[in-house]
C-alpha cells in the first residue's frame, strides 16, 4: 500500500507524467520496506506486461491505491499478487490500474526498472522461488496448528 501521496495520482498525471510516493506496508517486501522507499509511478503509455508492477485502486476501495507485481494477463482482466503475500488479486482491469512503477529509491539510490540488472534479477528470484515460499509457509503454518503454538 501507499502514503497519501499516491491517493490523486489519477488526478496528478492529468498534468504529470510521473508521481512519487513513500511505500507503507508489507505486501511487496522485501522490494519495498514499510515506510523507507519511495516509489516512482509514471502514467501508463504502453501496454502493459508481466512483471510490471501496478499502481491501482482496490476493488470496491475507492481510496486505497496499492502497488503490487503483474503476473498474467488474463481474457478477465489481470491477475495481480504482491511480491510477499501468497493470494491473487484477480479480475483487475485497465479501469482500476493509475500507472506502473517506473522506479523506486531505497537509501537514497535509484533503481530503474527498466535499466538495473539488479531489480531484474529480483523479479526472477521472487517469480521463481514463489511456488516453495509458499509451500513452506503453508507447511510452517501446519506445522504451527499443530503444535498448538
Amino acid at each position: 500500500m501507499l502514503e497519501n501521496d499516491f491517493k490523486l495520482a489519477a488526478e496528478v498525471f492529468k498534468d504529470k507524467d510521473e508521481i512519487q510516493g513513500l511505500t507503507v506496508g508489507k505486501s511487496m517486501l522485501p522490494i519495498f520496506r514499510d515506510n523507507k522507499d519511495i516509489a516512482v509511478v509514471k502514467k501508463i503509455t504502453a501496454p502493459l506486461k508481466e512483471n510490471d508492477v501496478l499502481l491501482y485502486r482496490k476493488k470496491g476501495k475507492t481510496d486505497e491505491y496499492v502497488l503490487h507485481r503483474l503476473l498474467k494477463i488474463t481474457d478477465n482482466g489481470y491477475l495481480i499478487r504482491g511480491d510477499n503475500t501468497y493470494y491473487n488479486e484477480t479480475n483487475i482491469t485497465n479501469d482500476d490500474i493509475v500507472g506502473v512503477l517506473k522506479g523506486f529509491y531505497r537509501n537514497g539510490k535509484y533503481y530503474d526498472c527498466q535499466k538495473s540488472f539488479t531489480y531484474k534479477l529480483y523479479v526472477v528470484y521472487i517469480r521463481l522461488s514463489y511456488p516453495i515460499r509458499h509451500f513452506t509457509l503453508r507447511a510452517i503454518r501446519k506445522l504451527k496448528r499443530m503444535l498448538g503454538v
